[in-house]
């Protein structure tokens, strides 16, 4: 979802295929959506909704460093109508609570046509599979607390194959593959199915100037629908019981991070 993304991701040929995926063709409907950053600049939304796009996925931040471009596709996709998510490319070395924390605050409270929130694994940092398949559950269970939904994992085959072993820990949550330019996406063995297919990073969208990643949600417009958590009491609740758990937790690191007085001098 970065500058120069197809190397990151080591998006290929059927010709690089292992034991470690399979490409899966969808079947039926598709709903045609977009994924933003600061690297798209200004986006007319209006014009974006005119051309079809009907979902878009936002980036929240890199790691804890937030994207500035965030507040303002979160709040203009939402007044043209178009369903939304939010996506966090996680640094493995980071905090994962710190992280899922920065992006809940973003997201705001529950509202209606929220799209579950996504990680993005592209890195390792360093941090060997077992262990960053922990922190990605660390991450995706203070998210889940919060929000009631299982968050979406958006990787490469040959990322979660690299990465993480090809690991089955998160076969229940729904997956967005990348894999440009083919219409059966390589798919990690652990996943029956994929839910988004990011086909393209170098699409033409009326209202965006730069090249933007597109793709294609498996299924009918109702289907995405389903996706959407409603903004319910519970589940406003449930966002304020996961607030006083975050500001808990700050004051707590602010107190670690405090240095310890000094004794006066005799």
């Amino acid at each position: 979802m970065l500058p120069a993304a197809a190397s990151i991701l080591g998006i290929g040929s059927a010709a690089d295929a292992d034991p470690g995926w399979r490409a899966r063709c969808p079947r039926g409907k598709a709903v045609r959506g977009i994924d933003v950053s600061k690297w798209q600049g200004d986006i007319d939304w209006d014009a974006v909704r005119g051309d079809g796009v009907q979902f878009a996925f936002i980036r929240v931040s890199d790691g804890v460093d937030p994207d500035p471009s965030f507040a303002r596709n979160w709040t203009e996709t939402a007044r043209v109508g178009i369903a939304r998510g939010a996506y966090q490319y996680f640094r493995p070395l980071q905090d994962p609570e710190l992280q899922a924390d920065l992006l809940l605050e973003a997201m705001g409270p529950p509202a209606a046509g929220n799209l579950p929130p996504v990680i993005d694994i592209e890195v390792a940092d360093g941090v060997e599979p077992r262990e960053l398949a922990r922190r990605i559950d660390r991450w995706a269970a203070r998210v889940r607390k919060a929000t009631g939904a299982r968050p979406m994992v958006y990787t490469s085959a040959k990322n979660w194959s690299a990465l993480l072993g090809g690991s089955r820990q998160f076969r229940r949550h729904a997956l967005w593959i990348a894999h440009y330019d083919v219409e059966c996406p390589n798919t990690p063995t652990a996943w029956r199915r994929w839910t988004i297919h990011q086909i393209s990073q170098q699409a033409q969208i009326a209202g965006i100037a730069a090249p933007v990643d597109e793709n294609r949600f498996h299924g009918t417009r109702r289907a995405l629908s389903r996706m959407m958590r409603k903004p319910t009491r519970a589940a406003l609740t449930r966002y304020r019981r996961w607030q006083k758990l975050a500001e808990t937790d700050r004051l707590r690191r602010e107190e670690l991070a405090e240095p310890l007085p000094t004794a006066a001098a005799p």
